[in-house]
């Protein structure tokens, strides 16, 4: 297949990420004073393709001898999240010490590849991971990723998840899209809130995370996006332009490839999960110790389209 072949379709399908319930009980705070009642367990991590031009493998190589519409879903297996913060996807930091219920200083947690760490004789996961490669079919054919325009990242509960709990999980849920260990932006389901802080004692509005210092909070340096906006904080546009039931690259000069001329030895995507601790909507709720009992999960689906290079 070359690159006439492939048109302007090459379309990425959903990359599913399917989590479990945060405990958010009245015996915890914004980053859960209490970390041994916090719970938050990731069933799977999938990826899917439509396997027509791309092709989607777990791990860091492609596959080119099995059945190549066979590889149109790769999966790995989920583990437990706490919340935690991050400004690139690298460090990533938990509370050190409270003022009563507010948290005061924090320390930089050593987390593995999984994101495990350890905090008073216990073990946690400051996020969840699934770690992808993408490549094309044949080739002769490139190339360039894209979010999908229509539900670029839909967040669903499941049966029985309360709406009080289920408005909490999506207000601090990060969704960062890892390439080469380049963060190359970061979605939320909901916008942060401009008007509400979170449990810190040193608290940032909106787009928060903790400073690289480990003392106080700031304003997320990351580019971002949440919703329907899939425009980020300098103008640039992540979104491919639907052309019918094809798509291309987008408008104007401002389009942001996720990455670009993915070809037959494919290129690494991970996808990077975890519940800003910082975030005004990452704090106790009372009822949500009743909503946990039936150990809720929630199922996040990231949709990216590919458009071939000229």
């Amino acid at each position: 297949m070359n690159i006439c072949g492939m048109k302007k379709q090459l379309r990425i399908a959903a990359i599913s990420v399917v989590m479990a319930a945060v405990a958010l009980g009245s015996a915890t705070y914004a980053w859960f004073v209490t970390n041994s009642t916090v719970k938050a367990t990731t069933g799977s991590i999938s990826a899917q393709t439509n396997g027509m031009v791309l092709q989607i493998v777990s791990g860091d190589m492609p596959n080119h001898e099995d059945n190549r519409e066979a590889l149109t879903t790769a999966s790995a297996v989920g583990n437990q999240i706490s919340p935690s913060s991050t400004d690139n996807a690298k460090s990533w930091f938990v509370p050190a010490t409270w003022s009563n219920t507010m948290v005061s200083s924090y320390k930089e947690a050593s987390t593995n590849e999984k994101g495990l760490y350890s905090q008073g004789g216990n073990s946690y996961y400051a996020f969840a991971v699934g770690n992808y490669t993408v490549y094309t079919v044949k080739e002769t054919g490139r190339a360039d990723v894209y979010l999908n325009p229509d539900n670029p990242l839909v967040v669903t509960p499941s049966a029985g998840a309360s709406e009080n709990w289920f408005n909490k999980i999506k207000g601090s849920l990060r969704v960062g899209i890892v390439v080469d260990d380049d963060l190359k932006f970061v979605y939320s389901p909901t916008q942060p809130s401009s008007t509400e802080t979170g449990n810190d004692v040193n608290a940032t509005m909106g787009w928060s995370c903790v400073a690289s210092a480990g003392d106080t909070t700031q304003v997320a340096s990351y580019m971002h996006l949440y919703a329907d906006n899939l425009v980020d904080q300098q103008n640039g546009n992540w979104a491919a332009a639907k052309n019918g039931t094809l798509y291309d690259k987008p408008a104007g000069q401002n389009g942001k490839a996720i990455d670009t001329n993915v070809g037959y030895n494919g290129t690494h995507i991970k996808v990077v999960i975890w519940m800003e601790g910082t975030d005004s909507d990452c704090v106790n709720v009372s009822d949500l110790d009743d909503a946990q009992k039936a150990n809720p999960t929630f199922n996040v689906t990231l949709n990216l389209v590919g458009v071939a290079t000229e």
